[in-house]
């Protein structure tokens, strides 16, 4: 289910720190715990590398990680809807946690679970065919692996209300327009290599410290987000 190349393997100069994680559709494009489970062991193991390379991560074909369905959590007896959820946070908190950076190359419709894994994610480029969504409020469910949090923090309450709520779709334009995703083109794990490319060298202590004091940036106050500056330079001093 879950294919890692290196990058070199997509564009030939690319640097070997740069490494492709392709997730292969389940049965339905349904993903079920063992899936999810997967996916939290290999970001592990590929965090304890040294050095931790770049990912880009990505579907096969016109795939993308579109997430579960009700129909199909519930369909699985063996895991409750409240248990995927918890699949779902863990192998998407490993994800964020992840030491390097990474770029969810979306190269089809990221939908529910699947726009988590893409928010979850440092950076996103999309294919003109990609789309976002959500159908899970529809289905009687919220939506897992943390849309309701991370979406708001990207792109404010109303709009993150409209995408769950009210149905409000964006294609590749208009996510783009709004800053969902970063870059749209017709190779987008090319374009996510290329990206990846320009940090590659930096200090790993420094790309972890820059993430977190960005992120961290819209929810501390402004002299706390000083001193925690001053804390990561202290740090690389050590």
């Amino acid at each position: 289910m879950i294919e890692l190349t290196p990058a070199t393997d997509y564009v030939p100069e690319a640097p070997e720190t740069i490494r492709v994680l392709t997730l292969h559709a389940p049965p339905e494009n349904r993903w079920h715990s063992e899936g999810l489970e997967e996916l939290h062991q290999v970001l592990g193991d590929l965090a304890r590398e040294s050095p931790c390379a770049s990912l880009v991560i990505t579907g096969s074909g016109s795939e993308w990680f579109c997430g579960g369905t009700l129909d199909s959590a519930l369909s699985d007896a063996r895991v409750p809807l409240s248990q995927l959820a918890r699949f779902y946070s863990q192998a998407f908190s490993t994800l964020r946690k992840y030491p390097a950076l990474t770029v969810a190359a979306i190269n089809g419709q990221a939908r529910d679970e699947g726009l988590a894994m893409a928010l979850s994610c440092d950076f996103r480029v999309a294919s003109g065919h990609a789309g976002f969504g959500f159908d899970a409020p529809r289905q009687g469910r919220f939506p897992m692996g943390g849309s309701t949090q991370l979406l708001p923090r990207l792109l404010g309450e109303s709009i993150s209300k409209r995408m769950m709520l009210c149905g409000l779709e964006w294609n590749p334009a208009q996510a783009l327009e709004h800053g969902l995703v970063d870059q749209v083109n017709e190779c987008p794990v090319a374009a996510a290599i290329a990206l990846l490319a320009g940090a590659q060298g930096v200090n790993p202590l420094v790309v972890q410290g820059v993430r977190q004091l960005v992120e961290h940036a819209r929810m501390r106050p402004l002299e706390t987000g000083f001193a925690a500056e001053r804390d990561w330079q202290n740090a690389l001093g050590e």
